[in-house]
């Protein structure tokens, strides 16, 4: 799986990564996930079908239920504390 490959790095330094919260499920103890708080990056998502299948009940009422919630996934960066460039003091 991607995400475990990507928090798999991370846990060992390598790097640093901009994951969906979902992804975050079971995130080693070495890593730290930190808010990128009320002004975060946010993604568009869409939805590609065919003509067909867009007339369906099964496309149609997921799409009206994601319209209506109208909500945002919080983003969350994901590091170690040794390349989190935003840590808690007392690992600075």
């Amino acid at each position: 799986m991607y995400d475990g490959a990507v928090l798999s790095m991370v846990s060992r330094g390598l790097g640093m990564a901009i994951m969906p919260q979902l992804s975050l499920e079971g995130v080693p103890g070495n890593v730290e996930i930190t808010d990128l708080g009320p002004e975060r990056p946010t993604r568009s998502v869409g939805c590609v079908t065919t003509p067909e299948q867009a007339q369906s009940l099964a496309v149609r009422a997921p799409i009206r239920e994601l319209r209506a919630a109208g909500r945002k996934p919080p983003s969350q960066i994901v590091g170690s504390p040794s390349n989190c460039g935003d840590r808690p003091a007392e690992l600075s």
